[in-house]
């Protein structure tokens, strides 16, 4: 008993029990795993990544890359990302509008 070390708890550690897979990450930065589609948690365009998830609780994908620790990957929002952005949402935030030009 005293020779057994025991992990702090945390996030990380139950990544200890996770299931590896490799997958390419294709020209949009995103993947496909277990019928769902993810975005990179950073560009990782072209490169072969590991995922790493639970089997039995499929609710985070983790990605590594060449053994270091990218990040947790999101699902890609379909709705968000249904078109491109409009010149209107491109402007500052801290632009101001000239009201007559909203009234017409």
């Amino acid at each position: 008993m005293s020779r057994i070390r025991f992990l702090s708890p945390g996030d990380v550690s139950e990544e200890l029990f996770f299931v590896e897979q490799d997958r390419s990450v294709l020209a949009d930065n995103t993947f496909s795993l277990k019928n769902t589609r993810f975005e990179a948690p950073r560009d990782l365009r072209g490169r072969k990544v590991q995922i790493r998830f639970s089997r039995l609780q499929f609710e985070r994908a983790i990605v590594y890359f060449k053994g270091e620790r990218m990040g947790e990957a999101r699902p890609v929002d379909f709705i968000a990302n249904d078109r491109k952005p409009s010149l209107k949402s491109k402007a500052a935030p801290h632009e101001s509008y000239d009201v007559s030009e909203v009234e017409r």
